[in-house]
């Protein structure tokens, strides 16, 4: 019975996930599409850097840090840590922003808080801005000009699909290809994705690979309590309760789930999930993310592993003193191979 219950349980969700979008996700993973060369960090010496963001007990950026304080392994043997600091470089930050319909009505509100966040940053940081709906638009290239950002942003629109895990891969694979030094992933999104040619692993891969810190600015709050409504969920909740003869939370569980993908990507790469409760509020979230990214610390080692190209070394380091989270990059590829590319996705036209 309970094998039963949970092959159904499955089957409901999917019908769910049908329902609350306006069309499937269309996956594509034929092993014979083509290799395009992949822009993602390569070690070719044995020289890693790994950043670290360490919070204290009132969830604040500690500063002035000690290179004694810590401990590194990868792959579980023990390195000695070469250098560490902050680094006074410049930072490329890519804004990744959801402009499909659960966007609309707030729209202003998303603009107004990425332009802020582009004032924020130090002279000599670059910004550039993807959109994404049911196409992913370049919407800014690399600048340094905050008016240039305020320009982008005037000229965005909302469409009608989600294109998030394109989006993803392409803000990975093709905007951040050879760019080095410090670099960010800012994805604002609700997690729904219904219009993709890419899978979350795919994207997830990416993302990882390119060796930016990514952060998710989530609005499944603004979302969640609207999906219930809908009325196709409704009826399978319905239907699911007919069945088993109790409640279940359709909504909660999709969006859990995506939450946790999400959550469990920026961790691996040093950067952080956020969860506003409404659009007033993210601009607070933009502004703390700035205030992380000037406080990062790098630390660095050399590598002895020998290890298979594309393989994964994983990283773990161990802060000494208290603290309430320490977040670092938990590891990298070594080598990796080139990335397919899934008959598309490429960036649409300028709209």
């Amino acid at each position: 019975m309970k094998w039963t219950h949970s092959i159904i349980s499955v089957a409901l969700l999917v019908l769910f996930e049908t329902a609350l979008f306006y069309t499937a996700a269309a996956q594509n993973d034929d092993a014979d599409d083509d290799i395009v060369p992949s822009a993602h960090f390569s070690v070719t010496t044995n020289l890693v850097t790994v950043p670290v963001s360490v919070f204290n007990e009132q969830g604040l950026v500690t500063v002035n840090l000690r290179k004694e304080d810590f401990r590194l392994w990868e792959n579980q043997k023990p390195h000695e840590i070469r250098s560490f600091g902050v680094d006074g470089g410049s930072i490329s930050v890519l804004l990744v922003l959801d402009t499909s319909p659960t966007s609309k009505s707030d729209l202003s509100k998303l603009k107004s808080a990425a332009a802020n966040f582009a004032g924020k940053l130090d002279k000599g940081d670059r910004v550039s801005i993807i959109t994404f709906d049911e196409n992913v638009n370049l919407v800014l290239d690399w600048t340094s000009d905050t008016k240039q950002v305020k320009k982008a942003l005037s000229n965005v629109k909302t469409g009608l699909l989600t294109a998030l895990y394109d989006a993803m891969y392409l803000a990975a694979n093709e905007q951040l290809r050879n760019i080095d030094g410090k670099k960010a992933i800012i994805l604002f999104t609700d997690c729904l994705n219904n219009h993709s040619r890419v899978n979350f692993t795919e994207a997830s891969r990416a993302i990882v690979k390119s060796q930016a810190s990514f952060y998710l600015i989530s609005k499944t709050a603004f979302v969640k309590e609207e999906s219930r409504q809908h009325w196709k969920v409704a009826i399978l909740e319905d239907v699911y309760a007919q069945v088993f003869g109790e409640e279940w939370d359709s909504v909660g569980e999709f969006f859990d789930n995506r939450e946790k993908e999400m959550k469990d990507l920026a961790e691996q790469t040093g950067g952080r999930v956020f969860f506003p409760h409404d659009y007033n509020s993210v601009r607070n979230v933009y502004s703390e993310i700035v205030r992380e990214l000037k406080n990062k610390y790098y630390l660095t080692y050399y590598s002895t592993n020998d290890t298979a190209p594309d393989s994964w070394r994983r990283i773990s380091v161990e802060y000494l003193r208290p603290a309430s989270e320490v977040l670092y990059r938990k590891g990298y590829y070594y080598l990796p191979e080139a990335s397919r590319k899934i008959a598309g996705p490429i960036f649409a036209q300028s709209r």
